[in-house]
């Protein structure tokens, strides 16, 4: 049912400006359901760790729904490839942002979006929390990388607005993030209070750039990043800071919609300020939705410090008000529950394949290796980490058999696995192992930096086979590490779904 904020008591109001995530798997317990109906909750964002199957889903989303003091937004960090919290075997997944920018081709980007918004559109989700409009222009960012579509600025602007119009014809609210950029630096917000310390020219020129064709594009939503940017305000982080919320985005750069903060979860925030002190300054600062991941404790540690800040006179109620005004365009949204039964589009399967097979890059060439024309008889090894990360902080992992999908293409292989972590004598081993194969294809995975057993090894094997191909299954910037020059040949999808890898088997035999 919709309601008018005047109708609403002080505490009410402060919930509608939190959004809540919850700590139970995949169903919904009795606490769980008294947190939600005890509170006026603004919405829920469902993670990995709430999605069990398709219908199991379905059947989550509309039991918060019934448990609910008021109708929920459900939100969802669904940015294609790496950032995929749904993974059902009926949704036809993009290969991520990267890959998309990989093609340079608006409509590509703006299919992959209209797909991934209907399907989630059908889950009853309301709210993605996509795309990134980060400029990708530091190589050695640990949680960006592949989730920024390109590292040219005008590119990523560009290709932003066609993700932006996908999503929302789609039928989801999308999301411009992480204002004003979160490219730009080496340190994961997650676990640090990162800096960009560029001028204000540059930042001008570069991270505002796309943001600005957002605004243009009257993007729904736009989300904070907790970085510190002291061309603009050297004290405090964007999520916190008047001078780029209020001043620059909406004074400056004239931003009418929705201010959603990252998670004050996150360590960049929460071990500084605190939760209610966070949420209060995110308000003081502009921002109208404030994401409260984490315990019901610190959940109710944000309300209570944002009910404490009005009776105090730190806040007016009036602030609040003009914060739920915003958000009461998006009420018609809330009619949506998940679509039951759900009926796939066999159209958008097809769609995303055409799509995806276009997607993979020969990232270098040195030798002429590439097309790879095996000689009869040949011996292939193909190695690769035993588990695979399919979050980028790593909640979920995945092991991945490469040899049968190349079985599918003709070439027949040995499976080689090694463990991220190891080192001295497994690794010898390996190497061992690997000598007398005619070619090795060897699969590395990094959001940042390479981990020691896969630098050794991308160090060492081109030694022990000079036709050893290096397929980087994710962020293709660890070939630009010091030590790794010795790498000649190496192609990416930058995604490891079935669909892209088969992609990239094929780009490797030049088919």
């Amino acid at each position: 049912m919709a309601y008018a904020s005047k109708n609403l008591s002080l505490e009410e109001k402060a919930a509608q400006l939190l959004m809540i995530d919850l700590p139970d798997c995949q169903e919904l317990s009795p606490r769980s359901a008294a947190h939600l109906g005890n509170y006026a909750w603004n919405g829920v964002v469902l993670f990995a760790k709430n999605v069990s199957d398709l219908a199991g889903t379905q059947n989550l989303v509309n039991q918060l729904q019934e448990a609910a003091r008021y109708p929920l937004y459900m939100a969802i960090d669904q940015e294609g490839g790496l950032v995929d919290r749904f993974r059902f075997p009926q949704f036809s997944l993009s290969p991520g942002a990267r890959a998309l920018g990989a093609l340079d081709d608006p409509q590509a980007v703006y299919t992959a979006h209209l797909i991934m918004g209907r399907e989630l559109a059908q889950m009853g989700i309301h709210i993605d929390f996509a795309p990134c409009l980060d400029v990708n222009n530091n190589l050695a960012n640990p949680i960006i990388g592949v989730r920024a579509l390109a590292e040219e600025a005008d590119k990523v602007a560009r290709l932003g607005v066609e993700a932006i119009c996908g999503l929302r014809q789609g039928g989801v609210i999308p999301t411009a993030k992480h204002f004003p950029g979160h490219g730009n630096t080496s340190l994961d917000s997650h676990l640090e209070l990162p800096i960009v310390s560029g001028s204000r020219r540059e930042l001008e020129e570069t991270e505002l750039l796309p943001f600005r064709a957002a605004i243009e594009a009257q993007v729904e939503a736009i989300m904070t990043a907790h970085i510190l940017f002291p061309a603009f305000d050297p004290q405090l982080p964007a999520t916190l800071s008047p001078t780029i919320l209020k001043g620059l985005l909406r004074q400056e750069m004239g931003y009418e919609g929705v201010i959603v903060t990252d998670s004050i979860a996150m360590k960049s925030i929460a071990n500084r300020w605190g939760y209610a002190q966070a949420s209060v300054m995110a308000l003081e600062a502009g921002a109208d939705l404030i994401l409260a991941m984490g315990s019901f404790e610190e959940q109710l540690e944000a309300l209570e410090g944002i009910v404490q800040a009005v009776r105090s006179g730190r806040l007016s109620e009036e602030r609040l008000d003009s914060s739920l005004q915003r958000l009461e365009r998006w009420r018609p949204y809330l009619e949506r529950r998940p679509q039951e039964p759900w009926t796939p589009d066999p159209s958008h399967r097809q769609r995303m394949e055409e799509i995806i097979a276009r997607t993979p890059v020969v990232w270098r060439n040195r030798a002429g290796l590439w097309p790879l024309h095996l000689e009869e008889g040949a011996k292939v090894a193909v190695v690769s980490p035993d588990l695979l990360p399919q979050s980028p902080l790593g909640e979920v992992s995945l092991a991945l058999e490469l040899a049968p999908l190349l079985g599918e293409l003709g070439v027949k292989a040995q499976e080689f696995k090694f463990n991220l972590a190891s080192f001295g004598p497994p690794l010898n081993q390996l190497k061992r192992d690997l000598e007398g194969f005619d070619y090795i294809l060897l699969a590395l995975y990094a959001r940042g930096e390479l981990s020691d057993s896969q630098r050794e090894l991308a160090r060492d094997l081109p030694q022990i086979c000079p036709k050893t191909i290096v397929l980087p299954l994710s962020s293709p910037y660890f070939l630009e590490e010091e030590g790794l020059e010795g790498i000649d040949t190496a192609l990416t999808a930058f995604n490891y779904s079935t669909s892209s890898l088969r992609a990239l088997f094929r780009k490797l035999l030049g088919r």
